[in-house]
């Protein structure tokens, strides 16, 4: 399976990505953290009502599934919050106001960066900083990794348990806190947001450490 904290999308559009990239992959093979929170939502807050600061699928998602949006602040039962390139502060103001008056807040993940063609780019965890601080608290409740929502729902997809499962990724702070978290095995590939440095610097550490994501069969033959 593939597990993205991206908030912005469905599982669909990371599906259609992914197989552009030339890997076969179907949706139900593809979990991200809006999804894990639509999922969250469609199955114990049905009859709630809920804001979004998000990009245009997540609230398709979320409507699509049957939950009803509202943009007023008084009649908020849940303010979900993930990354937003339309970010405004009268969005801010807005959930700042449903917050207060007693509506959850929820986020999608707490990524402060995700990777661009150009270096990387402010996440959603930079958005949920801001309604953080506005509000004085942080959320009530965060789906993306190292969270266990995802992983939860990933192993009854798979019909398998956590002790059979490897996690490849290349952050420490979510991928491989998230393997933790959820008792699989992991794997850091050094291609992308954490390097070597950060083996020593952080309490836990991946089970393998691989150059290339190409040094990942060697697990699997008895070569590594």
């Amino acid at each position: 399976m593939f597990l993205s904290n991206n908030g912005g999308r469905l599982p669909r559009d990371l599906m259609e990505k992914i197989n552009r990239l030339g890997i076969p992959v179907s949706e139900d093979q593809v979990l991200n953290s809006a999804a894990a929170m639509i999922h969250a939502l469609a199955k114990d807050f049905r009859e709630s009502r809920i804001m979004v600061v998000g990009e245009r699928r997540l609230s398709e998602g979320i409507s699509a599934a049957g939950v009803e949006l509202t943009e007023d602040p008084q009649s908020t039962d849940i303010v979900v919050v993930a990354i937003d390139s339309g970010f405004t502060y009268d969005k801010l103001r807005r959930a700042h106001a449903a917050i207060l008056r007693g509506a959850l807040f929820w986020a999608t993940n707490l990524d402060p960066t995700f990777p661009a063609a150009d270096g990387f780019l402010p996440g959603a965890g930079s958005i949920v900083a801001a309604v953080s601080a506005a509000v004085g608290r942080a959320p009530d409740r965060v789906f993306g990794k190292p969270y266990p929502d995802m992983a939860r729902i990933a192993l009854e997809l798979l019909g398998t348990d956590a002790q059979s499962c490897l996690v490849v990724g290349d952050r420490m702070e979510t991928d491989i806190l998230f393997a933790r978290n959820a008792g699989m095995d992991s794997a850091l590939v050094l291609t992308g947001a954490s390097d070597r440095s950060d083996l020593s610097r952080l309490a836990y550490a991946p089970d393998y450490v691989l150059e290339s994501i190409a040094d990942l069969p060697a697990l699997f033959d008895g070569r590594s």
